[in-house]
């Protein structure tokens, strides 16, 4: 794109998603279902679950995240601004997040069995459930703060990236319990998973929708989703597989026993994985700048 194009036409976002952009789209993505992962399993006291979570998080969410810095030994210093900057209260949340998350892990290991402390200490559980929340949220939150980009700038954001991190931790949950053998689990987990599949479907309708109706520059990225060059990874990705797929598979087990359907399960698992990587993807991508100049195209006149 020309650069004077970005004073007076809808310019793409790039700086989050093209290129290195991609550590971040992934680093988002991991921190948030490894959150969700980790919440999930500590209800279920299924503490291999919270473990994975937990390395999610560690290493592959804060890994990427460092990665997309690019100077990880000055990164140190944008935790000093907790009262103006959302990226360090998100730093700080996140560290908070993985040292609670030692103390609480800790007793699950056989040779640290003898600490002074349980994995069911009700004052972890509760600050890890509370950090664990702002995990999941602060990725999307953090766009929601960005006026020059409408389509992010949705205070439905947040609540999207919730229901997609618990829908998506659970369904890695149901994948870890029947690789570990806890089959039980995954009947534990059937009615959380299916009315987070709802929440989670009508949040995304309920955002597009409202970002359809708002700011002409959101209008347009909404339209770039619908018909325009991004349909057919929305709709393949996000529509098809994100949810139609695990949509179908969850009304059957509505119907049906969970029983021996394993296979299914599995489905919905990488069906699940596969449509919340499309729906960040197409939510990064197809953002829009406001153009500084009030031109005929921003009236809607080319």
């Amino acid at each position: 794109m020309k650069p004077y194009f970005w004073m007076t036409d809808y310019t793409p976002q790039k700086e989050w998603i093209d290129r290195k952009g991609l550590l971040l789209w992934l680093a988002f993505f991991l921190s948030e279902v490894g959150a969700g992962l980790y919440i999930v399993s500590l209800f279920l006291e299924f503490w291999v679950g919270s473990l994975i979570g937990w390395l999610i998080c560690a290493l592959l969410g804060g890994g990427l995240h460092m990665a997309y810095l690019g100077k990880p030994m000055r990164a140190w210093r944008s935790i000093l601004r907790p009262m103006t900057s959302e990226l360090s209260r998100g730093i700080i949340i996140m560290g908070l997040f993985l040292i609670l998350g030692v103390f609480q892990l800790a007793p699950g290991l056989k040779f640290l069995s003898g600490l002074p402390w349980s994995m069911d200490s009700l004052f972890l559980k509760i600050a890890l459930s509370v950090l664990a929340f702002f995990v999941i949220t602060h990725g999307f939150m953090t766009l929601s703060f960005l006026r020059a980009v409408p389509f992010w700038n949705s205070a439905i954001m947040p609540l999207l990236s919730l229901a997609s991190g618990v829908w998506v931790g659970a369904q890695m949950a149901n994948g870890l319990s029947l690789f570990s053998g806890h089959v039980e689990i995954v009947m534990i987990l059937e009615p959380v998973a299916r009315w987070f599949l709802f929440a989670y479907a009508l949040s995304t309708l309920f955002y597009l929708w409202n970002a359809f109706h708002g700011a002409q520059a959101s209008k347009v990225s909404v339209k770039l989703l619908l018909k325009g060059e991004l349909s057919s990874t929305f709709y393949t990705g996000v529509v098809i597989i994100g949810f139609c797929i695990p949509l179908i598979i969850t009304l059957y087990f509505c119907q049906r026993p969970i029983g021996t359907a394993t296979s299914l399960i599995w489905i919905r698992f990488f069906c699940a994985l596969i449509g919340d990587l499309a729906l960040r993807y197409c939510i990064f991508k197809a953002a829009r700048y406001v153009p500084i100049i009030n031109s005929n195209i921003t009236k809607g006149i080319r």
